[in-house]
């Protein structure tokens, strides 16, 4: 499987590196401006020619990180880099707690960090995303983007009220946020447009079986995507989303870029990781990659290899985006998704029923 030529994302124009890099990590305040700056570095010196990361992402210290880590290696047309809309950071030096609106679990809808002075406010609406858009731009120290992805509309962050709201600011019907999103595209600002809806985001709302899926479809039909950014659904460890989110992508030439491959750190070390996704792990999948690691094992291969790798084998998947909070670990991504498995790897995974018999393995 060629993982170092640059992959077509769905239907657009835009090619990007199977090897990408999540910026989230990055943005976390235990790790010095020093090391993030040191592990994008890594990550270039390791041919990784794109970039993810979101304003939400330490509230804005990924994109300033990591356009100043950029800004240090290549020119601009040298790598591709995407960034969200649907939150706008909104500078609040004294926090006001009477704009805030009691989640269902008793949180604030509107986080917001006192050391750095924002509040974040969700709003798909037209004008606000091209705002989004261009303060990304300010915090990366760039001119453009190659492309922009709608953020956590989904049930982790909002209640089945906000989701129809959120809606219906991005409906295209009104002049919304996707008119906003396919005007820029129309304009060349941006090459393709992305969604990334998380299905294990906290769990903070209970739905009904299949309303994720759903509400990607709708998402879909409200706006012209480019991409998904899949978090979770699509990992060795939960396939869910070739039951209707892949296929969907396949009918209408939209792409993927798995997010998350390593399910949170997980799969790089379940013998010591505390957390699978978004929090403990479930015994059943405590049990599964125990399973799985013992098959690599027999094969010399590290689990985490089989788990970058094994995205990458479906049609859809262009990219996938490891994060990474040192160089050591960028460097580490790198030689795992060029170590060679073994057919009998994936087969043995099959043939013990831990992986999908219909999922796409690499060759």
């Amino acid at each position: 499987m060629d993982v170092d030529t640059p992959r077509k994302v769905g239907k657009s124009e835009l090619a990007v590196t199977p090897l990408g890099f999540g910026g989230g990590t990055v943005a976390n305040r235990r790790v010095s401006n020093e090391d993030s700056l040191a592990t994008v570095a890594a990550a270039w010196e390791a041919d990784v020619r794109f970039y993810d990361t979101a304003p939400w992402y330490g509230l804005g210290r990924s994109e300033r990180r990591l356009g100043l880590a950029l800004s240090n290696n290549a020119a601009r047309e040298e790598y591709r880099i995407n960034t969200k809309v649907g939150r706008s950071l909104v500078a609040e030096p004294v926090p006001d707690a009477s704009r805030d609106t009691p989640r269902a679990d008793g949180a604030s809808r509107t986080p917001r960090d006192p050391r750095s002075g924002f509040r974040v406010e969700f709003d798909y609406t037209h004008d606000r995303i091209l705002a989004q858009h261009q303060d990304s731009l300010q915090r990366l120290g760039i001119s453009s983007v190659d492309s922009l992805t709608i953020h956590d509309l989904d049930y982790g962050y909002h209640s089945p009220e906000q989701v129809e709201q959120h809606l219906g600011q991005l409906s295209k019907d009104g002049g919304g946020g996707g008119a906003a999103l396919e005007e820029l595209r129309a304009a060349g600002a941006i090459s393709a447009i992305g969604c990334g809806c998380n299905k294990e985001a906290g769990n903070r709302f209970s739905w009904e079986e299949g309303a994720h899926e759903d509400l990607c479809e709708r998402i879909a039909d409200v706006v012209d995507l480019d991409f998904f950014v899949i978090a979770g659904p699509y990992t060795l460890l939960d396939t869910s989303a070739l039951a209707r989110l892949l296929p969907l992508c396949e009918e209408r030439g939209i792409g993927v870029i798995g997010a998350a491959p390593l399910a949170g750190g997980w799969l790089a070390a379940p013998e010591s990781a505390t957390t699978y996704m978004y929090g403990p792990p479930p015994p059943e999948i405590v049990e599964r990659s125990g399973r799985m690691q013992a098959i690599c094992k027999r094969h010399d291969v590290p689990l985490a290899a089989a788990a970058l790798q094994f995205p990458l084998a479906h049609p859809s998947v262009a990219a996938v985006i490891p994060g990474a909070k040192s160089p050591q670990e960028t460097t580490e991504n790198h030689r795992l998704i060029h170590t060679e498995i073994p057919p009998a790897v994936w087969i043995e995974l099959k043939s013990d029923g831990l992986l999908d018999p219909v999922a796409p393995t690499p060759k």
